[in-house]
């Protein structure tokens, strides 16, 4: 028998070594893969909810003048919440209706960092809430006609729009599944614009913060990076 017609084959050892150093690879790559699709998920449903929003605000512009002129009634009040809500979502498509009935939210959330939510919108009593047909739920307040509330960076505010983006499913943690809009005379906003420090409620995008609404300004950096890297490092909003 010639040398060449020898065959090569591997040895059972051999086969179950490389079967160990592939699972092993497996297991230590499987898991970022995993939370960078995850990611990528949520990314992609906070820009089509920004877009879904963003419509129907300019068709109610259209078929009802410019919000400041919109009967939204008092500031903080359930009429004036649920008049918003009437308006807005005769152009959206909803899965569920709580409007001024309590659900439509998970009970608790967490912030960016960790600790416990400080408003988390399932039982405010100034609050209206729904599911949009694709899962994401919502929930606004009223500004008050005449949309005269600011901050130090979003003016002309008719009311604010927090969104979870898979409904009950957790995390229910701002910044990951849970943000927040402003809406303005201007448009729907998102939270997190440059050289704003979080308003009166925190509403921050810092790894390490600690205040009571972290996160849920982390909106305007997904939105225009469309990615979540403060999840593993300190980002600014002066980057924006």
């Amino acid at each position: 028998m010639n040398i060449e017609d020898k065959k090569v084959a591997f040895t059972l050892a051999e086969v179950l070594i490389t079967l160990g150093i592939i699972g092993v690879v497996a297991a230590l790559t499987l898991p970022t893969l995993i939370n960078k699709y995850k990611e990528r998920v949520l990314v992609e449903r906070l820009k089509q909810t920004y877009s879904i929003f963003s419509q129907a605000y300019l068709r109610a512009v259209v078929d009802n003048g410019m919000p400041d002129n919109w009967d939204i009634g008092e500031r903080n009040s359930m009429e004036g919440a649920e008049k918003l809500y009437d308006i807005l979502t005769a152009y959206m498509k909803l899965g569920k209706s709580c409007k001024s009935e309590y659900g439509c939210f998970a009970q608790e959330y967490k912030t960016l960092d960790g600790n416990t939510y400080g408003y988390a919108p399932a039982n405010h009593p100034m609050y209206v809430r729904g599911i949009l047909a694709n899962g994401v739920a919502f929930a606004m307040p009223s500004s008050g006609s005449g949309c005269e509330l600011e901050n130090d960076v979003y003016k002309n505010i008719c009311s604010v729009l927090y969104v979870d983006l898979n409904g009950y499913s957790r995390p229910n943690q701002a910044g990951i599944d849970y943000f927040g809009f402003y809406i303005t005379t201007k448009g729907i906003i998102p939270m997190g614009l440059q050289g704003w420090n979080g308003g009166a409620n925190g509403y921050t995008c810092e790894k390490s913060g600690t205040s009571r609404g972290n996160g849920t300004g982390c909106t305007a950096w997904v939105l225009s990076h469309g990615n979540m890297d403060y999840l593993r490092q300190d980002i600014s909003t002066d980057e924006e």
